[in-house]
């Protein structure tokens, strides 16, 4: 058995050739027409509408016509497959959209979430403040001198000017100094 394989340009050029052929009512290759036998139109337009098939005359036409039924098949599972891709694609958008919200909403959530937290700890911050302010100096120092700077320097930072420096007076003079450069960096 013969097979024919074609790359998709030439199976392009084949079906073009084939339709000239038919269409132009050329005589069969095999010698001509005869009188009993259908003109090449006819076959071209039977065989292109699925219709019954008269009896080919050469060899080469049932090649070519092979071949454009090949072809017509070829492209209609491609046309099938470029659906079946375009519904998949989609539905994948439609899930990434959704997703893509579902993280949107997370997103705004925490931020809410940290907004609150941010809050909480200036409010204790704050509190935290009142309370050094009004203890005495030494033992708010003493206090000081054991706390992580960051936090001191937040706690002072929410201190009036004379209690933070009455405190910062009774502290050692290298963690003072320390605490008091952090400060005049801070945001």
């Amino acid at each position: 058995m013969f097979t024919w394989t074609m790359n998709k340009k030439n199976r392009i050029t084949v079906a073009i050739s084939l339709a000239a052929l038919l269409t132009c009512g050329l005589p069969t290759l095999a010698g001509g027409s005869s009188g009993n036998e259908p003109d090449a139109k006819a076959v071209a337009t039977n065989s292109l509408q699925g219709e019954e098939k008269p009896p080919l005359t050469s060899v080469e036409e049932r090649r070519l016509l092979l071949a454009l039924q090949q072809e017509r098949q070829n492209l209609a599972r491609e046309r099938e497959d470029l659906a079946r891709r375009k519904k998949d694609l989609k539905r994948l958008e439609a899930e990434v959209d959704k997703k893509l919200a579902q993280l949107e909403a997370t997103r705004r959530k925490l931020e809410e979430l940290l907004k609150e937290k941010d809050a909480i700890e200036r409010k204790r911050i704050k509190d935290l403040a009142k309370m050094y302010a009004k203890m005495s100096p030494e033992r708010a120092a003493a206090v000081f001198s054991d706390l992580k700077q960051d936090l001191v320097v937040e706690i002072i930072n929410e201190m009036k000017a004379k209690s933070a420096a009455r405190i910062l007076n009774n502290m050692d003079r290298d963690k003072a100094a320390a605490i008091t450069a952090a400060f005049s960096s801070l945001r």
